[in-house]
């Protein structure tokens, strides 16, 4: 009867004892070289946008002041949305790298 009350003691303290061996042998952290941070880096990190092309806008001197043309106006509409898209991809570039520091 007394093995009885013990074989649980002992099938538990040979479970745990397994258990931590495994989790100790198996869990080890690998060294990562720099190498391969900067190849890991480089597969991930979002490309660089490219610049916009900007439609030319010509301002016109009269009655003492600037005067721009429907159309000239709205290239230079186009322009300012163009670069604030511009602008906006250029935020997403430098928080990713200033999160990696």
């Amino acid at each position: 009867m007394r093995n009885v009350k013990s074989l649980p003691r002992l099938l538990t303290a040979v479970l745990l004892i397994g258990l931590t061996a495994f989790l100790t042998n198996s869990c080890k952290s690998t060294q990562i070289t720099p190498a391969e941070v900067k190849a890991a880096l480089a597969a991930i990190a979002p490309p660089m946008p490219v610049p916009p092309e900007m439609e030319p806008v010509i301002f016109e001197d009269r009655d003492g002041g600037l005067w721009l043309s429907y159309n000239d106006y709205r290239a230079l509409e186009r322009n300012v949305i163009a670069l604030r898209e511009y602008a906006g991809r250029l935020e997403i570039v430098i928080k990713f790298y200033r999160e990696d520091q």
